[in-house]
């Protein structure tokens, strides 16, 4: 069960997550041209919902694995913390 979570997650991760990153990054730079901000709009918001599963499916594969208090996974929930709080800031 672990293994189909995971492929899940990592799918999920490069589908939505790369561009999600991609559309909400570039939406700043048009918020005045109101045509663009709409399509952009209507490409995030679908891809941020997808974007909502990969750290639901990624708790749920290392609770599944077992190894929920590991390094490795406390450390890439930090990066993906800071990443995302970059993305934020960058907004």
């Amino acid at each position: 069960m672990s293994a189909i979570l995971l492929c899940v997650h990592v799918v999920l991760a490069i589908l939505a997550i790369g561009p999600i990153a991609l559309a909400a990054s570039i939406f700043p730079r048009y918020t005045e041209t109101a045509p663009v901000a709409a399509v952009l709009h209507r490409i995030c918001v679908p891809y941020a919902v997808v974007g909502v599963a990969v750290p639901l499916l990624g708790i749920a594969t290392v609770v599944a694995m077992g190894v929920l208090t590991d390094a490795w996974v406390l450390v890439s929930i930090a990066l993906t913390v800071v990443a995302a709080a970059i993305l934020v800031a960058s907004i």
